[in-house]
Formats: C-alpha cells, sequence, structure tokens
C-alpha cells in the first residue's frame, strides 16, 4: 500500500505513473496516494464469503434434521454432508480466486486533481472523477482500520453500478455511488482526499472569482 502525503504535496514525480495505467501522469499533476483492497477483507465484505459459509451451513443442518425425521441411515447422512462440504469447499475457493483477481486489478489513486479507480478482471477500464466535481467523501468502518470510502459526485450524472462493481457503495442501485472498497488505514486516506477536495474547490471559486474580476476590469 501506499504511504499517504499532504495534499497538495509535490514530492512525487509530476510523470509519476498509477500502477496498471500506461500513461503517466500529465505535467504538472501530483500522486498523493495509491493502493489496493485487503484480499481477506474484500473477501468477506464485498464477495460475502461469510454469508455463502453460514448458507452452506443451515443447508448441512437441515439435511441433518431431515435425515432425522426421515430415518435415513448414517451413510446415506455422511454421504450427503460430504457432497455439501464439497460443494461448499468449491464455492468459496470460486470466490477466492475471484476475489484476488479483482484486487490483482484493481488500483486505487489519488491525484491533486482526481480520483483514479483502474478496474476490469477481463476488460481492464479507468474511472476518474475529479475531485472538485465529489460533493462528500464517506467512511463505512469494516474494522481493523479497514473500511470503505464511498464519493458522492456533485450532479446527477452517474455510472452503472455494474460497470463499477465491486467498487461502488454496496447495495446502492439505483444511485450507484464510486468507492474504495476495503482500504487499509481508510480513516488516514479518507483524511487525505477530504482535505484534497476541499483543496480543489478552493482552487475552482479561486479562479472563479479571478475570472469575474477580470470580465469586469474588461468591461469597465
Amino acid at each position: 500500500m501506499g504511504t499517504p502525503s499532504a495534499p497538495g504535496s509535490h514530492s512525487e514525480s509530476p510523470r509519476a505513473r498509477i500502477e496498471g495505467i500506461e500513461e503517466p501522469l500529465p505535467p504538472g499533476e501530483a500522486l498523493l496516494w495509491q493502493g489496493r483492497p485487503d484480499l481477506r477483507t474484500l473477501t468477506m465484505r464485498a464477495l460475502h464469503l461469510r454469508a455463502v459459509l453460514l448458507y452452506w451451513a443451515l443447508v448441512a443442518a437441515g439435511f441433518m434434521l431431515a435425515g432425522l425425521f426421515t430415518e435415513r441411515g448414517p451413510g446415506d447422512l455422511a454421504a450427503d454432508l460430504l457432497w455439501l462440504v464439497v460443494v461448499g469447499v468449491l464455492g468459496a475457493g470460486v470466490l477466492l480466486g475471484l476475489a484476488a483477481a479483482v484486487r490483482r486489478s484493481t488500483t486505487y489513486a489519488v491525484t491533486d486533481r482526481r480520483i483514479v479507480i483502474r478496474l476490469g478482471v477481463a476488460l481492464p477500464a479507468t474511472f476518474n472523477l475529479p475531485l472538485h466535481t465529489v460533493d462528500s467523501v464517506d467512511l463505512r468502518d469494516l474494522g481493523g482500520g479497514k473500511g470503505d470510502l464511498v464519493f458522492t459526485p456533485a450532479g446527477t450524472d452517474r455510472v452503472g453500478w455494474l460497470l463499477l462493481w465491486p467498487h461502488a457503495k454496496p447495495w446502492a442501485f439505483r444511485n450507484p455511488l464510486p468507492a474504495f472498497r476495503a482500504v487499509p488505514d481508510a480513516a488516514a486516506i479518507g483524511r487525505l482526499v477530504a482535505a484534497a477536495v476541499a483543496t480543489a474547490r478552493e482552487a475552482v471559486v479561486e479562479a472563479s472569482a479571478e475570472g469575474v474580476e477580470a470580465r469586469e476590469e474588461v468591461e469597465s
């Protein structure tokens, strides 16, 4: 994982690269932080491995109860449970493999101009959200320092939930919001992003004010 640096700091090379993106940053744009989701937290919370394991445990308990009422022999019950264990292990393995592929193909980054999500296991893509268009940054604490950072863009334009998944706010299907999922040191990164957003918005306000003053001088 990257180490957060002060918003607006240009200690990074102006031609730094975001991992997974071939083109370097444009001249003058500084990379503040980049990193990836935590694998265990991503698997458990974003891909719901815990819920899948609980489901198969309940199915196994149901088979055992049904066997008691139907007086099935111990051998038949053992065979049913063995198949359930095999299916459950295979399902868990698929989710773990998917989580590893998602993590490997994902890069979260923050520059002094935008939020970047490099995503896509089969079809890589890059999602960019200019900092001055971010209305709010919300932290969803997942414990152990891990968390989701959810970004609410100003305005009504939204990217489809399926295009962002799993890098979107959970269960927000009708109003999809981009998110950094299961990132370590989420609180520190959230503060960094919030500070960078505030700086970018102030710069836009100042530029707008300077433009108004320039027009007034021309008109006068």
